[in-house]
This record gives structure tokens, C-alpha cells and sequence, in this order.
């Protein structure tokens, strides 16, 4: 399958609280009047700051996956998505700031089946390579050198890359290179996790091979799992 990964932006009149909720109980039951639509996760921004990443532009990342990726890419000309959920966008989301990605998904670390309900935390990384760097070169350091790095042992419980897929480049240049998106069992584990002089050293060493770190944020967020396997 592939995912489409929409970045979102909450109108400027509504609270979060009121983004939220009409995202998760208003739009959320109109993306599934688009029929071969298999997966959709809403990803809704904590309150709470990723440290490092103060300043985020995005209020939650929606998630969506089709078949092929003909399907991502003309998911602007298929009915049952302009009557239904592009309708009510303007609702709730500040659409001129939308963004949306094409991406290949690669599991780093495996976990035990997510169910519908499975409450854990996400930590969601939205990535730019550097620009001396080719697309093929970021993609296979991140996924080959630096995805190794992450320690299966220090509370990360699922790990996935989102690779924007390689084809899309020639239309144009995506908002972000991909996505790293992150699991923990709750906020502490997350926050044991990430201060760790452990996972620190790692990403202070390595990430400046592959990634322009000013380009780049993140943000933690639960996930609301509106079409589940």
C-alpha cells in the first residue's frame, strides 16, 4: 500500500480543543465514503512539546492509505472525496496551508499487532534531507544507516519510515522528504527515551549525514484510528 500523509492546520477561530474534536466526530466519518480508501489514522497533536521542537506549524497529520499510488496522487479528482471530506475542510482546517506527501512506508522496529483502540503514543518527526544529498542517497542512508541506530531496547516499541515516493520528485518538490513516526507506551516512556544521553548522542552524531536539522520538526500526537484493520 502506499500513504498519503496530509499536514494539517487548524483554522485560526477555533480553539484545539474544538479542531480537535470536530476533526475526530464531524470529518472523521466522511473520509469513509471514499470506497477504496484501507487505512485512515488521524494523528492529533499533544499538548505537550516534543523539546527541541517548540515551534510547530501543523496541529495533526492525517493519514491514508490506497492500493497504488496513482490513487494518492489523484485523490483531488475522486468523487467521493470532493463531496465528502474536501467539502467540509474548510470547515475546520486552514486549507492554504495544507500540505500533503506520497509516501512508502518501511518498518524499522516491528511491534505486536495495533488494534483499533491500542493507546500509545506517537512521536512524529517530519524530515527534510540535506540539499546536497540526492533523494536515493537520503532515503537509503536513512533507512540503511541510521534506522539500525535506533536502540531496539529503550522503549521504542514501533518504528516506521515514510519515504516520499522517489517518483513524485519530478513533478515537484514535496514539504518534506519523509516522515519518522515513533511509538511509546506513554508520555513518560517517550520522555525517558529521548533525553536519554543514549538517543541524544545518536541523533547529535548522525543526523547531520542526512538531514537539514533547521528544515526539519516534530511533535508528539495520539492517534485516532477512524478505518482499522
Amino acid at each position: 500500500m502506499v500513504k498519503g500523509i496530509a499536514l494539517v492546520v487548524k483554522k485560526s477561530d477555533l480553539t484545539g480543543a474544538a479542531f480537535h474534536q470536530y476533526w475526530r466526530e464531524i470529518h472523521g466519518p466522511l473520509a469513509l465514503q471514499m470506497t477504496t480508501l484501507r487505512r485512515y489514522v488521524q494523528s492529533h497533536r499533544r499538548a505537550e512539546p516534543l523539546p527541541g521542537f517548540e515551534a510547530v506549524p501543523f496541529d495533526g497529520v492525517a493519514e491514508i492509505w490506497f492500493d497504488t499510488l496513482r490513487e494518492v496522487q489523484n485523490i483531488a479528482q475522486n468523487p467521493q472525496y470532493i463531496h465528502g471530506a474536501q467539502a467540509d475542510e474548510p470547515n475546520f482546517i486552514d486549507t492554504s496551508k495544507l500540505a500533503f506527501l506520497a509516501t512508502r512506508e518501511f518498518v524499522v522496529i516491528d511491534s505486536p499487532p495495533i488494534v483499533q483502540n491500542t493507546p500509545w503514543l506517537k512521536a512524529v518527526f517530519l524530515l527534510r534531507r540535506r540539499p546536497d544529498l540526492t533523494v536515493a542517497q537520503f532515503q537509503d542512508y536513512w533507512l540503511n544507516r541510521h534506522g539500525p541506530q535506533i536502540p531496539r531496547d529503550a522503549g521504542v516499541l514501533r518504528y516506521v519510515q515514510c519515504h516520499q515516493a522517489a517518483e513524485t520528485y519530478a513533478v515537484g518538490t514535496p514539504a518534506y522528504d519523509g516522515v519518522a513516526e515513533l511509538w511509546f507506551a506513554d508520555h513518560a516512556a517517550f520522555l525517558e527515551y529521548w533525553l536519554s544521553p543514549r538517543i541524544q548522542k545518536i541523533f547529535g552524531d548522525d543526523a547531520p549525514h542526512f538531514l537539514d536539522g533547521a528544515q526539519c520538526t516534530g511533535f508528539l500526537a495520539d492517534e485516532y484510528r477512524v478505518r482499522w484493520p
